[in-house]
């Protein structure tokens, strides 16, 4: 069991919310290796702000299973109910690229997502590849995702190289499906 608590200020400026105010988040993981089961409950919320009209909150349970944590290598899966505004890495959602996204009345939005890899050898063990699928359920929405992940293995020979490629269908029901292809490649020295 691994609990974090954290506390930070902001402040918020521009043409829409204004003002400074504290930040409280906090996470309690749970993991048994023996089995490759673990949970994760965190939440995020804004406790204080100079304007009384904003509020930014976050929730998020998540359920995952990995026989093998150590590595990517192998199934895993897992399962995750997220409620409000960003919740997850707790205070870290305020450094994100759009921290103000849901927060007046967020804590009414629901989400669940699912996920299901597999990860093997590739290149002589050097690199992991992780063919990946996953869904997401939200009040009028649906979004189904279908990769591709190649990961160093972790040990100190392999060069710090991840390439991420990700088909997503979104549908809704006030609109037609939306297809978008994302690539994230990342390279650390």
């Amino acid at each position: 069991m691994t609990p974090r608590l954290a506390v930070g200020a902001r402040r918020d400026g521009g043409d829409a919310e204004t003002g400074t105010g504290v930040e409280v988040g906090g996470v309690i993981a749970w993991t048994d290796l023996a089995i490759g089961l673990s949970l994760d409950l965190s939440g995020r919320m804004l406790i204080a702000h100079g304007n009384d009209d904003l509020e930014d909150r976050g929730f998020a349970a998540s359920l995952a299973f990995d026989p093998n944590p150590g590595t990517e290598r192998g199934l895993s899966l897992s399962l995750r109910q997220d409620w409000g505004g960003k919740a997850q890495g707790g205070l870290e959602a305020l450094f994100a690229k759009d921290p103000l996204d849901h927060c007046a009345g967020s804590e009414a939005a629901a989400r669940w997502t699912a996920e299901a890899a597999w990860g093997f050898a590739v290149f002589g063990g050097r690199f992991t590849v992780s063919p990946h699928i996953g869904a997401g359920l939200a009040t009028g929405t649906r979004d189904y995702t279908l990769g591709w992940r190649l990961t160093p293995p972790g040990h100190a020979n392999a060069p710090d190289l991840s390439l991420d490629v990700t088909a997503t269908r979104k549908e809704a029901d006030s609109a037609s499906p939306e297809h978008t292809v994302g690539f994230d490649i990342g390279f650390s020295w």
